[in-house]
This record gives C-alpha cells, structure tokens and sequence, in this order.
C-alpha cells in the first residue's frame, strides 16, 4: 500500500482544520509558491513591547521586512499576510527594485475555505512582480497586537528559502516574558542578549543564515515538530505600579479559557427536554453517557468556526442544538451540557493535538488547540471527542491518545492524560478460506475491523446516500480493483459505534494462479499494506507522521487442489523495530497452505534519521509479496 493510498484511511481528518490554526502556523497563511526561482535575500522581524496610555494596555509592534530575489526568469508570486480580531495591519510598503510600487494595491478579505471553515481570520494579500533577473521586490508591514497573549509562534522559516533572516523582541524591563525555543539543533542560529538603555529593554536577537523554504509533504507532523521557531509568552506587566498578569502559570491560562466558558448562559429546558428524548427508558448512567454521546456523534455536523474571542469561547449548548452544527468547542459544550441533564459528572476539556508539540507546562494559547468533554465515571475519566465519527467512549484517535488535557474543575484545573493507544485497539482482521478454480481464486471471507480502523470504514461508507453504502462498501473492500469480485455481503450494522465491526462475503480473486505446464504459480496475498511505500529521502525534507497506530492481519488457508503438491513455499519474514514491525509466516499441512501476516505500525511518528530503516523494511516486505508459493502435478 503505497503512502499516498494511506491517505484515503485518513482523509476526513484533512478536512478539520485547527480551530486556532493562526496561532500556531506560518503566518502567511496562503502558502507561497514553493519556486526555486524566488528566495528570500533578507527578513527581519521584530516585534516590540509597548504600553498604550491611552488604551491602559500592553500592545505589540510588529514590523515585518521581506526582501525577496529573482534568481532566474521573470516571475511573479501570490503574497499573503494574516491578522485576526486582536490585530491590526497599520500599513504596507511595497517596492520593485528599489521604488515604491503604486500600482499593487493590497485586499483585505476573510479566511473562508469551502464550507467547512468560517473565521474571523483575515488575510492582506496581492500580487509581487519580479521584472527580471536579480530584480528585488520588498514587502514592509507595520502591524499591532492588542494582546500580548497573542503573540505566540514565531517560525524562522519561511515559505521561500532564505539568505538570513533575524527576529528581534524588544522587551521593556517592566514587562515579564518567557521566551522557548525549538528545533534549533543543526540550524546555526545565533542568540544574542542586549540591553537597550534608551528604552531600558531588554533585546532578544535570533539570527540565521542559509534556511531552506518550509514545505508542504503529505503526512507530515504539525509545524512545531519539525521547524525552528521561538515561543513567546508574556507573563505579566508592571507598568508604573499597574500590574497585570497574563500567562504566567498554567492556572493563569486556565483561568482566561475557564471565564470564556463561564460565560455561557444554556437553556436548561431545551437541553433537559433533548436529554430526556436522547436517554428515554435507560436506567443506566453509562448506556446515557453512551446514548448522548452518539446523538451528537451523529446528528451535529463539524464545522469550525472562529470569529475574535469566539475562536477560544464555545458556542452556547443551545444554539448547536438548534443549528445542528458546531466547531468542536461547541460540540463538546453541547455534549458536556446534555450529560449534565442526565446526571452525569460531565466537564469541558482543552487538549493539543499531536499536531502541536507543547503541552501545560507552558502556559500559552498555542498549548491547545482542540476541545472535548470528559465524564467522571466509577472514578475514571472518559474523554469523548464528538468530532471523531462512530468512536465509542473508551477508543480514543491518535490525534488526542496520550496527549495532556486540561480538565475544568471550578476555579481550579485539573491535568490528566487520555490514555495512550496501542496498535491492538486498531486492529484490522482478515480471515479467508480459499481454494483454486483454474487461474482464479474462490472462498469465503470475513473481514473484522475496530477502533480507528472500524470508525475509518463506516465514516467513509457512510458518505454516501443510503441507496449506495452497498457501493460504497463494495469499493472500499476492494479498493475498485476489477480482479477482486466480492458478492452475498453481509455486514454487522454499519452504524454501530459498540465492538467490533464485521464483514463476510463470497471472493472471486481473479488471476490470482498463473499454470505453465504442470505447475501453478498462486499469489495468496491480495492486499498487500505498505507494498512500495519507500519514502523518497531525496524529495521528502520532513518527518512522517501516520495517523493512526495499526495492527493489520491477516489470516489464509488454501486447499491445494487433489493431484497437486507443495513445490515451494516462500520462507518466513520478520522484521521488528521500536516503530513498526512485520512478520509473514508460510505453513503447509497436507493439502492446505496456512498464510499469516502481522503489520504493526507501533509509533506513529517516522523521524527522517529513521527513513532508512523504513525503507529497507519495506523493500524487504514488497520483494516477499512478490514471491509466489509453488505447486505442481504429483
């Protein structure tokens, strides 16, 4: 299975974009161009601690300089700059070769991707000409953060490949912050500490030279893993004896997320009354906290949705059930406030996804990016993400296993983990009974799928009109391959979220044998997971990251038909690595072949020091696909 097709296992996760993706991607949201032809001579960034006398508050400065070179032909490039509630653009200079240029004039237009992502995210973006070879076209902006909170990631990295670039943070010695850095390793930046006294500032200096562009690869990690940036996070101000305090500890992070939630004013009728319908005639907390959970599983539709302070506060409870859609902040409130009305000890969680590389121990907005609701029951947790489709409480998605989460419990907080997944809650079980008929293959098959394998199969089943699951199935079984002809399926129910999902039918594997003379050529294995799935280590700049762990098996006996015996059998493969392992075993036992193979994807993240690894597991398994067993006329 090439990497490209892993994809379709994971493709309704493409489409749930970050409800805070400003906070911590590349801040020019539209991606540039990756063109060789276009590099960055020079960026400087700095970003200046203000206090605004007439506001009462601590501002940002922002100033951005981008000067970029043409290295061959004439070109132009698309430039974008985002800002959102708490910022704003204060002015754009825009020169060719050294004059101003007046006829490119920037727009200002909201985010708005298809339908599936509404935010009060805006971007200024035009059009950078390049005349001619070695002309330089520059881009200043002039920007102001009203929140220090705000301002968070800041990447060195760029879209385009630079010559240098240097980010400053003026910090006056009455503002407090706190200043992390990742992924410098290997990157030669220069850190440099001054102290300005006219300003009386501290002076924060990173500069770097020779960065290659940030690019986009399929099945990447989030940004934060793989690129070098900083963190700023304020702590807190004392300006002339007025303090304020911003995110100095964990508890000052959740006591700004816990006051958006506080508040919310829900309709206690509406919700009780959508409660009782939900869990009507059930006696059992579970089977409510079950019951509810999948109502809003099934019948609230994820759209993400920011709009200033709204990316951070839930939507009320109410206003999900009327509309009968919600980012996942709404949609955990409306799970949270349902199971309230049932009786159940139900709390709003804020979590980061694997995406993001932080946890709590640094008190940002970039910390979480992600919502759900967790449920105290027999003194243990249970964390439900009604954005994951046909889950069940206790089957927990990778993007969220094992990440820290940040429990609501009144003025305080409470830090727990969900639980770290194995590849066993994914497994996938193929079981088949074969016997040959001329050059094809006939038998009986029964398909078992759970966890994040189960709830992938009916997510994308289920996209379809009632009228063609039976379609939809078919071809997902098969992957449309022509040869692989499934018929008399059966299915345990296809919306069922409780244990295992099964699936039985009749195959006609056709050409699976190929006969010379007196001999018979059988490929067993139709499937064949992660065949060719070498990853290209010249093309590919970054890490890999699956979505999920996996435990693929597969189990086959085939009669060899009367008059033939064993010729040969392929000999065994195991290969075992912390991150993955895979194991194919042959047996024969008079006249039937026994095929068994085990597929564990163990960890999900495949580090570019370990592509090498990755890649000769993989040849090795794809060159054992493609031997055959051996069976001849006695």
């Amino acid at each position: 299975m090439k990497l490209q097709v892993l994809i379709r296992f994971h493709a309704r996760r493409l489409l749930r974009l970050s409800m805070w993706l400003f906070l911590y991607c590349p801040l020019s949201v539209h991606a540039q161009k990756n063109d060789d032809n276009i590099e960055l001579a020079n960026v400087d960034e700095t970003y200046e601690f203000q206090y605004d006398t007439r506001q009462k508050q601590v501002i940002v400065k922002q100033t951005l300089y981008k000067d970029f070179i043409c290295n061959g032909f004439r070109s132009s490039i698309p430039f974008s700059e985002s800002y959102n509630g708490q910022e704003e653009i204060k002015n754009v200079t825009i020169t060719v070769d050294g004059k101003k240029a007046r006829n490119i004039e920037p727009s200002y237009d909201y985010l708005n991707i298809d339908e599936y992502f509404y935010s009060d995210l805006k971007l200024c973006h035009f059009t950078l000409p390049f005349i001619r070879q070695g002309s330089h076209s520059e881009v200043t902006i002039e920007k102001e953060i009203r929140d220090p909170r705000y301002l968070t990631t800041v990447y060195l990295t760029e879209d385009y490949p630079e010559q240098q670039k240097k980010i400053t943070v003026i910090v006056p010695r009455w503002m407090e912050i706190e200043i992390h850095t990742f992924n410098f390793q290997g990157q030669h930046v220069r850190t440099q500490k001054t102290y300005d006294e006219d300003k009386d500032a501290d002076v924060y200096t990173y500069t770097a030279a020779k960065l290659p562009a940030m690019k986009s690869a399929t099945m990447s990690p989030g940004p934060t893993w793989i690129y070098p940036h900083i963190l700023v996070r304020a702590k807190a101000a004392n300006y002339k004896g007025e303090k304020t305090v911003y995110f100095n500890t964990t508890n000052d992070l959740y006591q700004w997320c816990h006051q958006l939630a506080s508040q919310l004013h829900p309709d206690t009728t509406a919700l009780g009354a959508k409660a009782r319908e939900i869990t009507a005639g059930m006696t059992d907390p579970f089977a409510r906290m079950k019951a509810i959970f999948y109502w809003v599983e099934e019948n609230i539709r994820y759209i993400a949705f920011e709009d200033g302070v709204a990316g951070f506060k839930p939507d009320e409870a109410h206003e999900v059930l009327r509309k009968k859609y919600g980012d996942c902040k709404g949609m955990a409130n409306l799970t949270k406030e349902l199971l309230l009305r049932c009786g159940l000890d139900a709390r709003l969680c804020w979590i980061g996804t694997n995406h993001i590389m932080y946890d709590h121990s640094i008190p940002s907005l970039n910390t979480d990016n992600h919502m759900i609701c967790a449920v105290k029951y027999n003194d243990k947790w249970w964390f439900l993400d009604a954005t994951e489709k046909y889950m069940q409480p206790g089957i927990y998605a990778e993007r969220i296993a094992g990440r820290q989460v940040m429990i609501e419990n009144g003025d305080n907080f409470l830090l727990e983990n969900v639980p770290a997944v194995t590849p066993d809650q994914n497994t996938r079980l193929f079981k088949e009974s074969l016997t040959i008929d001329g050059n094809n293959m006939n038998g009986k098959i029964k398909y078992q799928y759970n966890g994040e394998s189960k709830s992938d199969l009916l997510y994308n089943v289920n996209l379809t009109k009632t009228d063609r699951v039976q379609t939809a199935l078919e071809n997902y079984i098969t992957n449309s391959n022509r040869h692989y002809k499934i018929s008399n399926v059966t299915t345990s129910p296809l919306d069922q979220r409780d244990g295992n999902l099964e699936v039985n039918f009749d195959l006609l594997y056709q050409d699976a044998v190929s006969s010379f003379g007196k001999e018979m050529y059988i490929d067993i294995d139709y499937n064949k997971e992660f065949d060719n799935a070498v990853i290209d280590t010249v093309k590919r700049t970054t890490d890999l990251r699956f979505g999920t762990k996996s435990n693929y098996i597969t189990e086959t006996e085939l009669i060899i038909p009367t008059g033939y015996k064993i010729t040969t059998l392929p000999e065994d493969l195991h290969i075992t690595s912390p991150n993955f392992s895979f194991d194919i075993t042959y047996k024969a036992t008079g006249n039937k072949i026994s095929y068994r193979k085990q597929l564990k994807i163990t960890n999900t993240y495949i580090a570019k020091a370990n592509f090498r690894e990755w890649n000769n597991a993989v040849t090795a398994l794809s060159k054992k696909y493609l031997e055959q067993i051996t069976v001849s006329q006695q």
